[in-house]
């Protein structure tokens, strides 16, 4: 048996570029790396907008708004450090559109009486990009629309609300069959609540929204509702109406023009047919792309300009989308083939739609290597841009040091240890434990004081029943 770098938990133990190529060419792994990190510097020309260079950071929920939605300090504080980063799109992270969208009570909420503190937030974005990088230096900022549909919680309490049954997904939220499904009415009124929000968006001065269709959340359910009957189930044209009508009504409404329209979309659900999208009828588990490409060329024809591409679901399958070293549980394959998968999928998108300006991901595993992973991702034509999600928390200047130094700092990675995905699971806040302990290591050791103590509460006065091994959750 070959021997990797990797433990067979997957485990990033990588000391030198060498020893990565050595396994990817071991495990025949289509991965491609290059030490021209130029390729990552090189402008993003759209129809009316110039991105700076083709980095991104991609939107991670920090879950630290006040109550009435709106941005607080530590979220000002967040964007201020990406700011000065140096990425030339910044990819806020999901706004919910609606009260009973929202994945938690910390979650941001765009609405008509909190606007200016989103236009504060984006003023303060754009200011201190200035500041850092010289006037000419603009960043184009793009704010995330969403409803959370079956993760919308309220007082940290389940309130799903659901487009269609999906067995697993429902038993794992206790979910039962009587739990009512969404009417075609509330979707077509909430079309016109996305477009309330996308004026707003326009109003305080973002440069596009992203309808969000990922992860999970109700935009993403609705394309594979296949078994929901009426408007909005089916049919391709029925499971995709929602999506277009909102990309249509942003599209068409004198408020909004100008905006940049972009969207995360999932491509692949990694779920079983029909619970999921992207995934072949025949077999019933492997990644068809058909219905994705075909979606992805309805959205090019209305003017979607960004994709932010991906997979899975983090609440309940997360290595599809994050590829960890430590998490709730150990998957099935190694991190770096959940990585390959990403990047060689979404590569093939971006390869039979090259006009379109993809946004690839799987990276940030890479560590000190990903800005060489994303400029041979880059430089190979599998995406016109390289995107970061939890190393732009983690490591919030990985731009200016990939552009400026041509390396990326080992000390300052993000470590894929999960800790900012339990912290926004458990509590909604989201950070990172390690790289911004000053800030985050306190709300994560509060958490696992908690956890403690109702523990020892639950197990007080008990019979002692021996040793127990634990079991860990493997897919």
């Amino acid at each position: 048996m070959a021997k990797f770098n990797q433990t067979s938990l997957g485990k990033f133990q990588y000391k030198d570029l060498e020893q990565l190529e050595a396994d990817l060419q071991e495990l025949h792994l289509s991965i491609q790396i290059s030490d021209d990190l130029s390729v990552l510097g090189r402008p993003i020309s759209l129809k009316n907008h110039v991105i700076p260079n083709s980095l991104a950071t991609l939107p991670m929920e920090g879950g630290d708004a006040d109550a009435n939605g709106s941005p607080t300090e530590m979220t000002l504080r967040k964007y201020e450090k990406i700011a000065r980063g140096g990425a030339g799109l910044i990819w806020v992270e999901a706004v919910s559109v609606t009260k009973d969208g929202r994945s938690n009570d910390k979650q941001l909420w765009l609405k008509e009486d909190n606007w200016e503190d989103f236009k504060a937030l984006n003023d303060l974005i754009k200011k201190t990009a200035r500041e850092t990088y010289g006037p000419d230096f603009n960043p184009i900022t793009i704010i995330q629309l969403n409803h959370s549909g079956r993760y919308h919680k309220v007082n940290g309490k389940p309130s799903p609300v659901i487009a269609t049954r999906k067995q697993r997904l429902d038993d794992r939220l206790g979910i039962d069959h009587t739990h009512p499904l969404v009417t075609d009415d509330y979707l077509d009124e909430l079309q016109a609540t996305f477009l309330s929000a996308a004026r707003l968006s326009r109003k305080a001065g973002f440069d596009g929204v992203d309808i969000k269709a990922c992860h999970g959340y109700l935009l993403c359910e609705l394309l594979s509702a296949f078994e929901r009957d009426g408007r909005y189930g089916g049919s391709f044209e029925n499971r995709t109406r929602m999506m277009l009508d909102v990309v249509d009504a942003v599209k068409k409404d004198a408020q909004c023009e100008g905006l940049i329209l972009a969207t995360r979309m999932n491509i692949y659900d990694a779920q079983p047919y029909p619970q999921g999208w992207g995934v072949s009828e025949a077999s019933g588990s492997d990644i068809d792309l058909t219905e994705p490409k075909q979606l992805m060329q309805l959205l090019l024809d209305r003017g979607v300009e960004i994709f932010g591409l991906t997979m899975g679901n983090p609440y309940f399958i997360p290595h599809i989308n994050k590829p960890y070293d430590m998490g709730a549980y150990v998957p099935d394959e190694m991190a770096i083939e959940s990585c390959e998968r990403l990047i060689r999928e979404i590569g093939s998108i971006q390869q039979d739609f090259p006009q379109a300006v993809v946004v690839g991901v799987g990276y940030s595993w890479f560590r000190q290597f990903a800005a060489q992973v994303a400029a041979g991702s880059v430089s190979q034509g599998l995406c016109r841009m390289a995107g970061f999600g939890r190393e732009a928390i983690a490591y919030p200047d990985f731009a200016r040091d990939a552009l400026t130094h041509q390396a990326l700092d080992r000390t300052k990675v993000c470590i894929s240890c999960s800790k900012c995905s339990e912290l926004k699971s458990k509590i909604g806040t989201c950070g990172c434990v390690v790289r911004d302990a000053d800030v985050y290591l306190p709300l994560y050791k509060e958490l696992k004081a908690k956890e403690a103590s109702a523990q020892a509460g639950e197990t007080a006065g008990q019979p002692d029943t021996g040793s127990q091994t634990a079991s860990k959750e493997v897919r």
